[in-house]
């Protein structure tokens, strides 16, 4: 069933909750939208103390990020590049993941200095 797109405001809300289980919630179904105003919000809630919820911004990054109606590919790169030095390595290989599905190159610029700053022993 779609996910009716007037939900945006509300869900965006819900980011905010007390409960760990709706920011989830509301990172998935913000993600299934694909709607692009979301992208500003998720940002913020990627500095989330749960990994738990830092991986659902990172999903909800690559699916609005790969919806091809919404055409913001390279709004999503920032926020996942940040993704890719997250403390929790499911986080990190969600990142990575989602920059390689993008395949665009901004992410490919973001994925290569990665690399380079993990391999000089500055990453994780």
């Amino acid at each position: 069933m779609p996910l009716d797109p007037n939900a945006v405001p509300g869900l965006l809300r819900a980011l905010d909750s007390h409960d760990v289980f709706v920011r989830i919630t509301a990172a998935e179904a913000l993600g299934k939208i694909g709607n692009p105003v979301a992208i500003q919000r998720l940002a913020a809630t990627y500095d989330d103390p749960r990994a738990n919820v830092r991986r659902r911004v990172v999903r909800a990054f690559e699916r609005i990020g790969v919806e091809p109606k919404a055409n913001v590919a390279a709004q999503v790169v920032p926020g996942l590049a940040r993704a890719l030095d997250d403390p929790d390595l499911q986080v990190q290989a969600a990142a990575v993941a989602a920059l390689r599905r993008l395949d665009i190159s901004s992410g490919w610029a973001a994925l290569e200095a990665w690399e380079t700053r993990d391999t000089d022993g500055g990453g994780t």
